[in-house]
């Protein structure tokens, strides 16, 4: 049986097993709410592509309060 290991699957799994704290932090996207490990403890969004959304929204945001 072949394994998939993934990033995010050694992750998980690393978290299950350790829980927080130990290289493995478990959060949700603030964009679209997934839930995602990471190794970084900062990180806030799962993808790139929600990280881009999240910054034009907040750009979009500024605009409008300016005008």
């Amino acid at each position: 049986m072949l394994w998939d290991l993934t990033d995010e699957a050694l992750l998980e799994a690393s978290w299950r097993r350790h829980g927080e704290g130990r290289g493995c932090h478990r959060r949700q996207c603030l964009d679209c709410g997934r839930n995602f490990f990471t190794s970084r403890p900062e990180a806030r969004y799962c993808r790139a592509a929600c990280r881009q959304r999240a910054y034009r929204t907040r750009v979009r945001l500024r605009r409008q309060a300016r005008s």
